[in-house]
């Protein structure tokens, strides 16, 4: 039963609800104590019972716990109440990174989806470098503030795995659950994952993003999974004249079929597209660019080599 405006849940108020999912719903609430409002998430009834479920809710919440940065939702507290399983994370007003795709024949905002793109790639590559892996990159999963100047989060780590320690087999009865129209090669495989896996994730959201339309936009989702494991990636330019050919060199390394053919970080590839991109807007990217240059040469300096599970 969805809860109302003031009732009371495992000592949080309720203010609203946010929205809900399959096994999930999402309510803005006032913490006791913090003085700023949270979102909780509480599992489904029949979800509590389910001892899958619970394992992969408790889950998150470890592998958010040990993730603290700027560009990745904070995960505050989680427990158990009227036999439902919840957990307390940061509140980030506005929208999803959904809300920034428009129309295919209508010209994006460029300097907000490369705003969001760089902060998405800083969040990533500093998983990656704690050995984790998020699964499920896409602009739905992407928390963005109201305005230019607000915050950027990494959301929804349901798909996330650790590096580095025994994790249950991507397959479960022959079935990987993915985003198929952001689903890398091997991902939809059920094979070896790796930071490469979420940067193919971030080069589609990108793709989308760009021209309204994700990579390879088929009718259904088997002919799209077919797609992402067999075509060539689509160049973005012929989709969008004002896009210079430079930036489809730089998406098809990313969407390279084999991971190891992609760039070394995330954020490698936002930076090579805002220079590329950097006359297509009459506004200047100078300040995002500083800062992604900033924030590779950092990356640089502590990256070691490539981890696979």
């Amino acid at each position: 039963m969805a809860l109302e405006p003031g009732d009371q849940f495992a000592g949080f108020v309720v203010r609203a609800r946010l929205g809900h999912g399959g096994s999930s719903e999402v309510y803005l609430v006032d913490d006791p104590e913090r003085s700023q409002p949270v979102s909780l998430k509480i599992l489904g009834p029949n979800d509590s019972r389910s001892p899958e479920a619970r394992a992969r809710f408790v889950h998150e919440f470890d592998i958010l716990s040990a993730l603290r940065h700027p560009d990745i939702v904070r995960i505050y507290t989680h427990g158990e109440s009227d036999g439902r399983l919840w957990s307390a994370r940061e509140y980030v007003p506005g929208a999803t990174g959904a809300a920034l795709v428009r129309m295919p024949h209508q010209r994006p905002d460029l300097r907000r989806v490369l705003h969001v793109l760089a902060h998405v790639a800083a969040g990533l590559d500093f998983a990656h470098a704690n050995n984790v892996v998020h699964l499920d990159v896409k602009p739905a999963n992407v928390l963005v503030g109201a305005d230019e100047s607000a915050a950027v989060k990494i959301s929804d780590f349901d798909q996330a795995r650790w590096l580095h320690r025994p994790e249950p087999p991507l397959a479960t009865n022959g079935f990987v659950v993915v985003s198929v129209p952001y689903a890398a090669p091997e991902l939809l495989r059920a094979g070896t994952v790796s930071p490469a896996t979420d940067q193919y994730a971030l080069a589609c959201s990108a793709i989308e993003l760009l021209t309204g339309r994700p990579p390879f936009p088929r009718t259904n989702l088997m002919a799209t999974a077919q797609a992402q494991l067999h075509d060539p990636p689509p160049d973005v330019s012929e989709r969008k004249r004002w896009i210079p050919h430079e930036v489809d060199a730089i998406l098809h390394r990313s969407l390279a079929k084999d991971p190891d053919a992609r760039y070394a970080s995330c954020t490698e590839p936002v930076l090579l597209m805002t220079e590329a991109l950097h006359d297509s807007d009459p506004r200047p990217l100078n300040p995002l660019l500083s800062r992604l240059h900033a924030t590779f040469t950092r990356s640089n300096r502590s990256a070691g080599a490539r981890t696979k599970i």
